[in-house]
């Protein structure tokens, strides 16, 4: 009997020690990963360029952060008024934890040129984009952390955003539905997320907190000298992808204004860095997924092209479209691509293709 209560005493001691072992052990994990947490670091990228009128309050909604670990870089793009002048005066008045760095091109560049800048100085683990233009709720940064702190693999997360502007806004800019919290946690998740979307992502870098590793593994950086450098970072963005999340919060606020960069350029000059966009995608579709790529570009191809004289780079953008498009499963898109070929250049033409796209879409 003693010795049977012997070893009795010896096996609660021995489960008393493994409790506790194991308590310790979770213990030293949870304290891991809250440090990580809070070593993560994040680094927002402004480019500024002639934003006298809008600056201060891009800057504001950034020094009014609740999450205010992280560095904020400015990017003088070489702007001819007095916005460097107004930023330097709020940083020299602001008292918060952000750290604020000045960076100066030589000469004007572009808006890619100055994202790229902010890019190669930036030592944040994750990158935030900010139009100069544009205002961060006061808890951007703060929500957009709350996934990656509960999984440092996330490689973007996305939030919600508005419209706002000074000016009564086109039709076609109506205020997005909010998103549902989902997470898509491999590749093929993130490409149905893109291609195959319950609405379509917008093809912006703003708003996106993005992972600097995965950015800089992949050689990311936005093409110089083009209009809608966006929608190309966002096509490379996508190939590689395979980890998004997605929160339902409102954290970013799009300015629209009649005279930005890309609403304020001549039609035709749209038209031509439209077409260079399309010619630089459709030369790097997907090897087994061209179909959906294609599908997901053929509106900003197709109701272009129809405007333009038909070169033979445009029409080999043309034929690239067409034979990533198959006839069974895209017989509209194939119509409309060949109405675009062979209608004249003209009102005549345009009225014709218009009635062509209603009809074969109604």
């Amino acid at each position: 009997m003693i010795h049977d209560a012997k070893v009795q005493n010896f096996l609660v001691m021995l489960l008393l020690i493994m409790t506790k072992a194991l308590l310790i052990q979770n213990f030293i994990v949870t304290l891991a990963h809250k440090t990580k947490w809070h070593a993560m670091k994040i680094s927002v990228i402004i480019p500024v360029y002639q934003v006298s009128a809008y600056v201060e309050r891009c800057l504001r909604s950034v020094m009014q952060q609740t999450y205010s670990d992280f560095e904020c870089i400015l990017v003088d793009d070489a702007t001819e008024d007095d916005s460097i002048e107004k930023c330097e005066r709020m940083i020299a008045e602001y008292e918060g934890n952000i750290r604020f760095h000045i960076l100066h091109h030589e000469r004007n560049r572009g808006l890619s040129a100055a994202r790229n800048t902010g890019i190669e100085a930036a030592e944040g683990d994750f990158l935030l984009f900010v139009d100069s233009d544009d205002m961060l709720s006061d808890d951007c940064v703060e929500h957009l952390m709350v996934p990656i702190q509960r999984d440092p693999g996330i490689e973007m997360v996305m939030g919600g955003f508005r419209y706002f502007s000074d000016v009564e806004m086109p039709k076609r800019k109506r205020q997005p539905a909010p998103w549902k919290e989902t997470d898509y946690p491999t590749r093929e998740a993130v490409r149905d997320l893109y291609l195959n979307p319950p609405r379509p992502i917008p093809p912006a870098a703003w708003n996106k907190l993005t992972s600097r590793d995965f950015i800089n593994r992949h050689r990311l950086r936005f093409e110089e000298g083009m209009i809608w450098e966006d929608v190309l970072w966002s096509f490379f963005e996508m190939k590689h992808l395979q980890h998004v999340y997605i929160i339902p919060q409102i954290t970013y606020y799009y300015y629209y204004r009649p005279d930005s960069i890309t609403y304020g350029t001549r039609l035709e000059t749209r038209q031509q860095h439209a077409m260079k966009v399309c010619d630089i995608i459709s030369s790097h579709f997907t090897t087994g997924d061209e179909m959906r790529e294609a599908n997901l570009y053929f509106t900003r191809f197709c109701f272009t092209y129809v405007l333009m004289e038909k070169t033979p780079r445009l029409r080999e953008i043309s034929r690239r479209f067409q034979h990533a498009l198959s006839w069974r499963h895209h017989p509209r898109q194939q119509l409309l691509l060949r109405a675009a070929d062979l209608l004249p250049r003209n009102k005549i033409g345009n009225r014709l293709f218009s009635i062509l796209r209603n009809k074969i879409f109604a």
